[in-house]
């Protein structure tokens, strides 16, 4: 064994980078924007996705156009049915902030956006390993689940 790492996930230490450690397995890890109001569904998605992904979860409308606008996304998962307002609104600001980030729309209602992403998916009948499937496809990182289910 040896402590040789790949050059793309290793992270230098500079007085930016705010850390002792300049080595991080999360370096290449794809960034997730979970829009949902649903903390189960939260909770799910992030044990699906973590450690391939890193996930990012906010409940509102509010809380998601904030962080639209801050950071880089490489996915957003979204279910419109939002407390604070339909996140189908978001769609438009996202392609604005986030051109290169992939939308898919995760709802248990809301079949007339079926094409408003880039995937739709019905919740709560996907089941864990289309849920796999459909968002690794979209990033792009490998059809195979890294735990399978039991």
């Amino acid at each position: 064994m040896t402590n040789d790492h790949p050059s793309s996930t290793y992270r230098p230490l500079t007085e930016e980078s705010g850390g002792a450690i300049g080595f991080s397995i999360f370096a290449s890890a794809p960034r997730v924007l979970h829009i949902d109001s649903d903390h189960d569904a939260a909770l799910v998605l992030a044990a699906l996705l973590v450690p391939e992904t890193q996930v990012t979860h906010v409940p509102t409308l509010a809380a998601a156009q904030e962080l639209l606008h801050k950071e880089k996304f490489a996915l957003v998962v979204l279910d419109p049915d939002l407390p604070d307002g339909d996140g189908i609104d978001l769609l438009a600001e996202l392609r604005a902030y986030q051109g290169d980030a992939r939308v898919l729309m995760y709802s248990a209602r809301h079949p007339e956006h079926h094409n408003a992403g880039s995937a739709f998916l019905p919740k709560p009948w996907t089941s864990p390993r289309q849920l796999w499937r459909t968002v690794s496809d979209l990033l792009g990182i490998g059809p195979a689940m890294p735990v399978e289910p039991q």
